[in-house]
């Protein structure tokens, strides 16, 4: 009990215990450090007696930036506080329902409301009362809401649905039963016959599950530790040996069983190369499944629904009347569209279905995805590809050839996710599509083949689901367009519309019209309208189906074919709005010098840049009008928002035209800040939030270390492919959060090892993360990169607004660039080194400017002083003819002509392009690699020794890394503890009680870790040396230049195993107070060692 925080223990009659937390935090920020620090030590006591924790009260601080509106910002070191609380305690939110902002200041203006009461709970709490909310209640005449905490009654148990389980063929008997089930054959269609043989295995595979004999992991783990402690007193025992080898074996096989079905069921697909991480898995599954538990709705009448019957009759209602179209026109006019599919492109649509086509797909299928309502994923498929390829080609070929889908085949689950926190209208869901993997085959052939026929039919405006096209330059060209905004040069607006409904509210009759007049064929356009028109759905509601209803408009979001028909489907509002441009009814805000850029398309996320006229804002609303009547989507009034310059004048009244509400930049576009000004480190806030939401102290609680590197990695990858590609992120906010995931790592504790050493490769001493400092560089050059391609509207317009016939690689930075220009044009020394010429016809190669020889140009070479030579306008062609060098006429040296004759002509009306090659790549020139991009502008340093033995083949991730702290020598023996600052009970190492530990002493010099390896040795590398040093060892092991190169494979994976065992055993000792005796830790030792040899 403190002044800030009264722990209350809780045991009913029954036994059951849990601890309860109340918390009052004090108003100054460092008082409140006490409370953290409270917090921390009563998680660890529930932790180690794992005890259901539930904490609760006015913190009197926000976890995040966002969770305070008006008055000043929250200081970062609050923020951070807390986060870091949260980190070291493992504690996490319980659902907020109702009153959401708990405090607000009651003024009438300059209102202040912050989030500063809530509930947390520990991952005892949730697994035991995972439906548990905080409700906000009234705050009355307080300026505080009270927090009541429900616990929401399970609905009535009901079966559901049949899940294929990927763990499923470690258990006998598995793949006798599947092939007896889909060994049965049937007569009929082939689409018919394939999913008979599904049903047969779903029936076989069912029965089979049934039987198994439910054996715990628990108690197969406690058997085998009673043999063990028997065995102990009679080791010579060969029968109890056999025995013990047995059950060791199904324990590995119970636990990686249930790591797999976890890890399935959680879809971490970043966890790729961690240690098993089964209880975060867990952790994982609880916490989505809290998340997108419904419990509460507003219903059509306005009232709260709260009864689990009730709430499925509303949803099925819902959706039901959402996918039935009632006032679409029937009739459409002609339709005017930009490009026409070509005969050959329709021709290559419809061309043969090959098996090398169908194997593909599913072999680069996610095991993970959620199956649709036959409950077979693509887990199941890839298992049994030898026996489906046959049938499953069969099938889609029918479909190809008649038109006709199975009814059956696409019927789909429709699985709510909620769209943000509390949510209590179904509209406020997103319906995500699980369809039948069979029907996910014949869409992801068909997008496959219409990915070509899109590049050359949707217009530059889009991005989205294009080949070849970036989010990144599409947010790039967001902000070149309001970069000027404010400044003098007549009034601008920009607009950001938001479609209400927008897949789920398409015309399919209009799509299929529009399909038409683009050219695609009637065959095609029959295929395509056959898969969005002949679904039928279910709800599903806590995971167990409900309703049955069909539809007739919409896209469903999980269909692999949806996003490229929502495509075209936008590209018919591009047509419409250049028709406006043309007849000047809509003015864009930049036509002179650059490419015309009226608005901007990304899936649903429209911007439309223009000069407000009056006139101009009740052409877009009319524009908007026609657009919704004949495809459905209509404008979204509510969120929809219009920007003003400065200078524009009466901005109401040009709203009013428009009929949608005024905004303030800066706004958020494709989830970066979009402003007229470079992003600050303010701006960049939800930056850091995502990131911190990312790494959630809950999370670490769960994973091991080399899982928490794992989940690092993936924020990093994250915020790389998109955020430091779309604005230039300040190095503050870099900093930030390179901090949290530096703290993520350490779980809040000792950071052992800097986050710039974890940021080097690991054959330079490091564990391979990116600094996200080199990668901020490595994206800048990226983008130059693709300037230089000069394939989309980004780079054109870029060229036109600031180049302006200047030549790239000479063209002086200007104030007048924007921020991401200078940046681009700063990266041009490096990527001297790394760009290399493809010459062809050499027309759009500068002779003079372009370095084009060797990373060089021919005026850098000679020099600025060549008398009666002209610089300006001449290219390359005037040297090349027939496809040879002649460049005789400019009396060049011998050397010089030499050298430029190495550069290689391949004759081709195709244009000069620039390759990219960085130096020491094997595979010689080609596209942009990332990868290699990071590698040049890293840090760099010398290769470690130990290289080797800390990251071989075959060695467990743990005994990877504890290796790879022992090689640093940055392990957390008590010695290193004291020198922290941190305070231990006594300096003798725990192992042998009689000299003071540090990592010298522990794993060799200590006779107990010593007899260890001593005896390692005698058994199985053939005696026992005299070193007693760990580099002197490795020494030892690699001087053995007699022995085979697997003994020196087995000696580094047995000295991994020792180091590891002896560090754990110490560990045990002096945190859970348990020791193993020696001839125990030899046996686990030989137990992993078995495991990772080959």
């Amino acid at each position: 009990m403190s002044d800030q925080l009264v722990a209350i223990s809780f045991t009913n009659k029954g036994g059951f215990h849990f601890l309860l937390g109340a918390v009052y935090g004090h108003n100054d920020r460092r008082r409140r450090e006490t409370l953290w620090q409270d917090i921390i030590r009563l998680s660890s006591l529930a932790r180690h007696r794992h005890l259901p924790l539930l904490i609760m009260g006015d913190f009197n601080a926000t976890l995040y930036r966002g969770e305070k509106l008006g008055g000043r910002p929250v200081p970062d070191q609050i923020l951070s506080d807390f986060q870091s609380c949260l980190l070291q305690s493992g504690l996490r939110d319980l659902e907020r329902i109702g009153h959401i902002w708990t405090w607000h200041n009651k003024a009438e203006v300059s209102r202040v409301a912050c989030q500063l009461d809530r509930a947390l709970g520990n991952s005892d709490w949730f697994r035991l009362f995972p439906s548990s909310v905080a409700e906000g209640l009234p705050a009355g005449t307080s300026d505080h809401s009270p927090i009541l905490v429900r616990f929401v009654e399970s609905p009535r148990w009901r079966a559901r649905p049949f899940r294929y389980d990927n763990s499923w063929f470690l258990s006998a008997g598995y793949e006798e039963t599947v092939a007896g089930g889909l060994g049965q054959e049937a007569v009929g269609t082939a689409q018919f016959c394939m999913v008979h043989r599904l049903k047969n295995a779903k029936r076989a595979i069912r029965d089979w599950v049934r039987a198994l004999p439910r054996t715990s992991l628990q108690e197969k783990e406690a058997e085998l530790r009673d043999l063990q402690a028997e065995l102990q007193g009679d080791m010579m025992s060969g029968e109890m040996a056999a025995r013990e080898k047995s059950l060791a074996a199904e324990v590995n096989t119970l636990r990686l069983q249930q790591e797999i079905s976890a890890a399935q069921r959680a879809k971490c697909s970043w966890l790729k190369d961690g240690d098993r991480c089964t209880k975060f898995f867990y952790d994982v599954i609880r916490a989505r499944q809290h998340r997108n538990r419904i419990q509460r709705l507003i219903g059509r009448d306005g009232h709260l629904v709260t009864d689990q019957v009730a709430i499925q009759e509303e949803a099925v209602q819902f959706y039901s009347e959402l996918y039935h179209q009632t006032d679409y026109p029937s009739v459409f006019p002609q339709l005017i569209t930009k490009t026409l599919i070509t005969e050959y492109g329709n021709s290559l649509l419809m061309a043969p279905i090959r098996m090398a086509e169908v194997e593909t797909i599913v072999m680069q299928a996610d095991a993970s995805k959620a199956p649709g309502p036959d409950g077979f994923s693509s887990g199941f498929y890839k298992r049994h590809w030898n026996t489906l390829k046959a049938p499953v080609l069969e099938a889609v070929q029918e479909f190809f050839d008649t038109g006709k889908l199975l009814k059956e085949l696409n019927h789909t689950f429709l699985t709510l996710v909620p769209k943000k926190e509390g949510a209590t209208s179904l509209a406020d869901f997103r319906p995500i599509a699980c369809c039948n993997y069979l029907y996910k085959i014949i869409t992801h052939l068909m997008c496959r083949r219409m990915e070509d026929a899109m590049q050359g039919l949707v217009s530059r405006n889009q991005a989205a689901f294009i080949k070849g096209r970036s989010i990144a330059e599409h947010s790039l060209l967001a902000h070149e367009l309001i970069r000027e905004f404010h400044k003098p040069g007549g009034m601008k607006a920009c607009v950001k519309l938001d479609l209400r409904k927008a897949y789920d509210t398409v015309n399919r009759d209009f799509l299929c019209h529009l399909m038409a007049a683009m050219g695609f064929s009637e065959t095609w356009v029959d295929r395509v309208r056959e898969c969005i028109t002949s679904p039928t759905f279910s709800v599903l509601i806590q995971g167990i189906p409900y309703g049955f209803f069909g539809s007739s408009r919409g896209l469903r979001q999980g269909d692999p074919l949806s996003p490229y028909l929502f495509t075209l489907v936008m590209e018919y509002f591009t047509c419409l709005m250049d028709i406006a441009v043309h007849r000047e009814r809509i003015v864009p805000i930049y036509s002179r010098v650059s490419p015309v850029v009226s608005h901007l398309i990304y899936a649903d996320d429209l911007l439309v840049l223009l000069r407000p006229s009056m006139r101009g804002m009740r052409e877009l609303a009319a524009v908007m009008e026609e657009f919704g009547q004949l495809s459905g989507l209509r404008l979204n009034r509510d969120k929809s928002k219009v920007y003003f310059s400065n200078s524009c004048t009466l901005k109401e009244e040009r709203a009013l035209e428009l009929g949608v509400e005024m905004g303030d930049l800066p706004v958020k576009y494709l989830g970066v800040p979009l402003s007229v000004n470079y992003a600050k480190d303010r701006d960049c806030q939800s930056l850091v939030d995502f990131a911190q939401r990312r790494v959630e102290g809950w999370q670490a609680a769960g994973l091991s270390f080399g899982g928490r590197i794992e989940l690092v990695r993936s924020v990093i990858s994250a915020i790389a492919l998109f955020w430091l590609q779309s604005i230039m992120v300040p190095l503050a906010t870099i900093r930030k959060i390179e901090s949290i995931c530096a703290k993520f790592i350490w779980h809040g504790g000792i950071h052992a090892i800097s986050w710039e050493q974890l940021c080097r490769p690991r054959k330079e001493g490091g564990v391979g993360l990116r600094s996200l400092v080199s990668v901020r560089e490595a994206a800048g050059i990226k983008l130059a990169w693709r300037f230089l391609q000069g394939d989309s509207l980004w780079s054109a317009w870029m060229t036109s607004r600031y180049l302006r016939g200047r030549n790239f690689w000479v063209c002086e930075i200007d104030n007048n660039f924007s921020v991401s220009f200078k940046h681009i044009l700063r990266t041009r020394p490096v990527l001297r080194t790394v760009l290399r010429r493809r010459m062809r016809e050499g027309g759009e190669t500068d002779l003079w400017l372009d370095p084009w020889i060797s990373g060089q140009s021919l005026l850098e070479i000679l020099g600025p002083q060549r008398d009666g030579v002209a610089y300006r306008g001449l290219t390359c062609r005037h040297i090349i003819h027939g496809g040879i060098w002649r460049p005789e006429e400019y009396r060049f040296t011998a050397a010089l002509v030499e050298e430029i004759r190495q550069v290689q002509i391949t004759p081709t009306a195709l244009s000069d392009v620039w390759m990219w090659a960085p130096p020491g790549r094997s595979e010689g020139a080609g596209e942009f690699r990332f990868s290699s991009c990071y590698d040049l502008v890293r840090p760099h340093f010398d290769d470690i020794e130990e290289y080797d033995f800390v990251w071989g083949k075959g060695l467990a991730r743990k005994m990877q890394l504890s290796a790879y702290k022992l090689v640093l020598g940055r392990l957390l023996t008590r010695d290193r503890l004291l020198r922290f600052g941190v305070s231990v009970p006594e300096p003798e190492c725990v192992l042998c009680e009689t000299e003071p530990e540090s990592i010298g002493h522990l794993f060799f010099q200590c006779h107990v870790a010593w007899s260890i390896w001593a005896e390692q040795c005698r058994r199985h590398l053939g005696g026992v040396g005299r070193e007693r040093d760990f580099r002197e060892i490795l020494k030892w092991i690699g001087d053995c230049r007699g022995k085979e190169q697997s003994w020196t494979r087995h000696a580094r994976l047995r000295l991994a195993a020792s180091v590891w065992h002896v560090w754990r055993e110490r560990n045990r000792r002096i945190y859970e107070g348990l020791s193993t005796p020696v001839v125990g830790i030899l046996h686990n030792i030989e137990s992993d060692v078995l495991v990772m040899s080959p």
